[in-house]
């Protein structure tokens, strides 16, 4: 199985977390950060839609900085 190296930009405190965690765990920092990856892919593909995924304190923020379709929205409104 052939494997390439996909890249995330995290803040140094994020990156602190997840070595904690990954600790906590007795793992790697990859392991847990693929665990993670796999985690949500598996939710998006049995159906879960961001808005379910989300607490709801954050949907409306999330929406607001991640959303492709709302990006292109704003961009073909210029």
């Amino acid at each position: 199985m052939s494997s390439s190296t996909s890249g995330i930009k995290l803040d140094q405190s994020t990156r602190a977390r997840i070595k904690q965690a990954a600790a906590a765990l007795d793992r790697t920092p990859h392991w847990f950060m693929k665990m993670a990856v796999l985690y949500w892919l598996q939710r998006v593909e049995q159906g879960s839609t961001a808005t379910e995924m989300l607490i709801d304190g954050d949907i409306e923020a999330d929406a607001r900085i991640n959303s492709v379709l709302g990006r292109q929205k704003l961009l073909s409104i210029d």
